[in-house]
């Protein structure tokens, strides 16, 4: 019988990761060729637009109706030929046109395989409030370097404040507007399931979905204390026969949904205090003068609910007045890297600190909330690294992990600013969200000395 023999595992290690340095280089190739490719399939689309907009004008069809019909045959060919729907064409010719003809720049990073349609599709979606075209060239130079070092999920919250700064409506005033489509809708599914969607106000709905992560959260660590015979929270009138719970977060927190919806209690978990002890929790910055009220706050400098985005004056100021407490967030006026957070009752100042700068999980392309991560010594301690917030940031519990039983490696420089250093040598530049975040725009950046 043959005998398996095996490699140190060091050796082993260094050769899976000679292996994937071989394979790198092409899988990083095709996302540019496919970008490339999608920027190409842009131009064509949007030069049909422009056929069948010549078609409309030489015609000289003038009803909505009539102008209609042209951009169906042209949408209807195209699908046919592709095997898709007609009205999917329809709406790509329509993103097409924006992208060729509003955003030349990101067109061309589409191009050199710099950004990805995902990136693509925030920069274009979140400037649509942007009316003037000088206006949309200006957001675009203010976005795109971003995007172009982001992966598009981290791109989306900060694309969104950046077009606050050219919109010719306050976000306020489109807040109204958007308050009076929210709704419930159900749709039936497959295999005796349905889909029930909610559409809220941003600051609602992130609490509502953080109030029954945390149900499911307690729930799995009851069954955790139960597994262990040393129950910290015993589930009521479980029998000793009962089938192991092996439910995943997900179905968790559905079932708690549920619970709540129908019945108004986590029936899944016993919870110490009742489901009262189980609060939301959102963060939210807040800038002073909207504080004090409308008569003095710059309508076009908008709170920001984190991993979010913009959220309405009076609900930050609701929010605000029933805070337990408040950060107070010193910037640099040109920068916008966060200098201190302090508050006027003394606690945890440092992790105050490292939240507001941090947001999320610091590894590239995580979004993680900060309050759900590890507070990591980049240094480690035991190697003298020491407690200070330029030697510490926050990690999800997967990347921590990684961290420290992998070879990736990451430094801190001045800011906050991560370098990590793959397996492969490859470096890449993770920033803290709030650098961009608390940037002041261009034109009033104070002049230098």
């Amino acid at each position: 019988m043959p005998r398996t023999t095996y490699l140190p595992a060091d050796e082993a290690a260094a050769r899976a990761v000679d292996r994937l340095g071989e394979v790198l280089p092409d899988l990083v190739g095709v996302r540019q060729q496919m970008a490339r490719l999608q920027a190409h399939e842009a131009r064509l689309l949007a030069a049909s637009g422009a056929i069948v907009d010549d078609w409309v004008m030489d015609a000289g069809l003038q009803h909505r109706s009539e102008a209609e019909m042209p951009h169906r045959i042209a949408a209807s060919e195209i699908a046919a030929a592709w095997r898709v729907s007609d009205r999917t064409v329809q709406r790509q010719m329509a993103d097409a046109a924006a992208l060729v003809n509003d955003y030349p720049a990101t067109l061309a990073s589409l191009e050199a395989g710099r950004i990805s349609s995902a990136h693509v599709r925030v920069i274009v979606g979140n400037g649509a409030i942007i009316a003037r075209p000088e206006l949309r060239a200006e957001y675009e130079a203010a976005i795109l370097p971003y995007a172009e070092s982001e992966a598009a999920t981290r791109v989306a919250p900060i694309a969104r404040l950046r077009a606050q700064w050219f919109a010719e409506t306050t976000f306020d005033e489109r807040h109204r507007q958007a308050r009076l489509r929210r709704s419930v809708s159900l749709t039936d599914l497959d295999d005796g399931m349905a889909e029930l969607v909610a559409i809220l106000p941003a600051a609602l709905a992130h609490g509502a979905y953080d109030r029954i992560s945390q149900i499911a959260r307690i729930a799995q660590t009851a069954r955790s204390a139960s597994d262990d015979d040393d129950a910290l929270l015993p589930v009521d009138d479980v029998p000793s026969d009962a089938t192991p719970d092996t439910r995943t977060l997900n179905e968790l927190r559905a079932d708690a949904l549920s619970d709540l919806l129908l019945t108004g209690m986590p029936s899944s978990v016993s919870i110490p205090g009742g489901r009262e002890a189980i609060r939301a929790n959102i963060q939210v910055t807040v800038p002073v003068l909207t504080l004090i009220g409308d008569h003095v706050a710059d309508p076009f400098e908008p709170t920001t609910l984190v991993g979010h985005g913009p959220i309405d004056a009076v609900t930050a100021r609701t929010l605000a007045a029933g805070a337990p407490g408040w950060d107070r967030i010193l910037t640099h006026p040109v920068s916008g890297a966060v200098l201190a957070v302090d508050r006027y009752r003394p606690s945890e100042e440092m992790r105050r600190h490292l939240r507001t700068r941090d947001q999320h999980c610091r590894f590239p392309a995580c979004r993680i909330p900060a309050r759900l991560c590890d507070i990591d010594h980049t240094i480690d301690h035991a190697h003298g690294g020491p407690t200070a917030i330029a030697n510490l940031a926050h990690f999800c519990r997967r990347h921590h992990s990684g961290k420290h039983h992998s070879p990736w490696r990451v430094q801190q420089d001045a800011g906050g600013v991560l370098r990590w250093t793959s397996p492969t040598g490859r470096v890449y530049i993770d920033r803290p969200v709030s650098e961009v975040a608390f940037a002041t725009e261009p034109e009033f950046d104070p002049a230098p000395f």
